[in-house]
């Protein structure tokens, strides 16, 4: 077995006939045929060479998207091999990796190839303390990366692993899809919609100036319709610009996470409170969070996305996107 062979691996569904005959020939285990949402993930760790598989069906790369579920039931879905970690348990003098050095065909074996490994893989992406990550795109859509680590005794441990190059995910494609309306759901697709014009607006989208030029109402159908026409019904790291620190607005403002200001005070960024505050309910609403929470999910849903509604939410998100700007440069 040789480092490319399995490298070839990645990407392939697990019925893959390449990738059932080279389980089989070297007796690697029993592969998954199907991954649910409650799984997310599987797993195969192979002890005699310290390598583990790592399987999921929902990847954020194009490539793998929309996730297939052969039945349509929305539970079984196609699992593809998503990563490799050549060294499962981290490699150093004191637990060798048990592979030999015919294996390494790719890279050489890291713990003992620091040097080459560097004028292989250029300079590190990550330095920082005690770990140190080399990455090398592998084709289009595979990433090698290697780590070194020097834990405490100055001990080195080294660890290597291929995997499927993938987008960080902001807003899932679930909050766009009007079959999935459990819980707050109605209330969350408005929202999102709304960021996603505020986007729009102001160009901070990978988009066409065509795009731009065709204009987008202030309309949540309108809002979605270019959701799934334009963005592939989902919003990733890739699809913005890079406008400072929006990647990390866009994170706070989708979830209900603490910000504080340089003295200590909690500053609302949350997107619920926003819409709140323009429709002058925010105390109306925690009313009924205190005293009435069976019915928390109904009073956000009953919320009309106006463009009424939609003008002051925008402007605020671009007062609020200024003010946490702000925050961060204080910080840094």
């Amino acid at each position: 077995m040789k480092q490319h062979e399995l490298m070839e691996l990645i990407g392939l569904a697990t019925t893959d006939v390449k990738m059932v005959n080279f389980f089989e020939q070297h007796q690697l285990g029993k592969l998954p045929k199907r991954i649910t949402p409650n799984q997310n993930t599987k797993s195969l760790i192979f002890k005699p060479l310290n390598i583990s598989f790592w399987f999921k069906y929902d990847i954020t790369n194009n490539r793998f998207q929309p996730p297939i579920t052969p039945k349509n039931d929305d539970y079984k879905f196609v699992a593809y091999l998503s990563s490799i970690m050549f060294t499962h348990v981290d490699d150093s003098v004191k637990k060798p990796d048990p592979k030999d050095k015919a294996f390494w065909d790719v890279i050489p074996s890291p713990l003992h190839s620091g040097e080459e490994i560097a004028k292989l893989m250029g300079p590190p992406t990550y330095e920082i303390d005690s770990l140190t990550i080399y990455e090398k795109i592998i084709e289009e859509d595979k990433v090698l990366k290697v780590f070194y680590n020097r834990e405490k005794k100055n001990t080195l441990t080294t660890s290597c692993q291929v995997s499927i190059v993938e987008q960080s995910e902001i807003l899932s494609r679930v909050f766009f899809d009007s079959k999935y309306n459990h819980e707050s759901m109605v209330f969350l697709r408005n929202s999102f919609a709304i960021i996603i014009k505020w986007l729009y607006d102001n160009h901070y989208l990978m988009l066409d100036q065509q795009i731009y030029q065709r204009k987008l109402a202030n309309n949540t159908d309108d809002v979605l319709t270019f959701i799934h026409q334009e963005l592939n019904s989902h919003l990733w790291s890739n699809q913005l610009t890079n406008e400072t620190y929006l990647g990390s607005f866009l994170y706070t403002i989708s979830s209900n996470r603490n910000t504080y200001d340089a003295n200590g005070d909690k500053v609302y960024f949350y997107i619920q409170d926003i819409i709140l505050d323009c429709l002058g309910k925010r105390e109306e609403f925690e009313k009924v969070y205190e005293e009435n929470f069976n019915q928390v999910d109904h009073y956000l849903d009953a919320i009309v996305f106006d463009r009424e509604l939609y003008r002051k939410v925008i402007d605020q998100l671009t007062i609020k996107f200024k003010q946490f700007k702000a925050l961060k440069s204080e910080k840094n």
